[in-house]
């Protein structure tokens, strides 16, 4: 696993926009209008967040990519912050409709994590694997990896997903079901979870 550099962000975008090509069915109901512009709000975020978050990569093939961010680090959208980061071009791309989407499900977002996370704790944003290299154990390396770092800190994990087959697979690394709600402006069920630290500071 190595670091992902600003270098990987475009790579990166192309492979998450691929591993999640029926996500955002609400803000983007053309399939074809979706899968032109999945990639940039995938770059979006990956420019937004990077100076922010830790963002490992599986090689520089980008097989899979994990992102993750310490709540202390959780900074409040700003549109000066999306200048400087370099998403303001995706994000132009997206369409000022689409964004002001996204952003009501991320203040959404934010807040249910909050309240139901309110102590210090690290914050699973993304882990996408490559539809072809899916079922290689990329996903596994990759959290594996994270949690070896983050247990050093003695902190608790949270993140949210969809879908019975990723709630299960999250299970599976050791995290619970926190609850279960719909993303406003949306048909998205989503589920929250959150993984207790093994080992590292007390």
């Amino acid at each position: 696993m190595i670091k992902m550099e600003k270098e990987h962000i475009k790579p990166a975008s192309l492979m998450w926009a691929r591993a999640f090509k029926d996500d955002m069915k609400d803000t983007f109901p053309d399939p074809e209008v979706r899968k032109v512009k999945m990639p940039y709000v995938s770059e979006f975020y990956l420019r937004y967040d990077y100076s922010n978050s830790t963002s490992l990569i599986t090689s520089s093939k980008i097989e899979g990519i994990v992102i993750f961010m310490h709540s202390d680090g959780k900074a409040k959208g700003s549109f000066w912050r999306t200048i400087t980061s370099g998403a303001i071009w995706p994000s132009m791309k997206i369409g000022r409709t689409a964004m002001k989407n996204i952003q009501v499900v991320d203040k959404y977002l934010d807040k249910k994590r909050r309240e139901l996370v309110p102590a210090k704790h690290w914050h699973l944003l993304l882990l996408a694997v490559d539809p072809q290299h899916q079922g290689k154990g990329y996903a596994s390396k990759l959290l594996e990896e994270m949690f070896s770092r983050i247990d050093e800190d003695g902190l608790p994990c949270y993140l949210e997903t969809g879908g019975e087959k990723n709630v299960s697979m999250y299970q599976h690394f050791g995290f619970k079901v926190l609850e279960e709600f719909t993303e406003p402006n949306t048909t998205d069920k989503m589920v929250a979870m959150l993984r207790e630290p093994k080992g590292g500071k007390k």
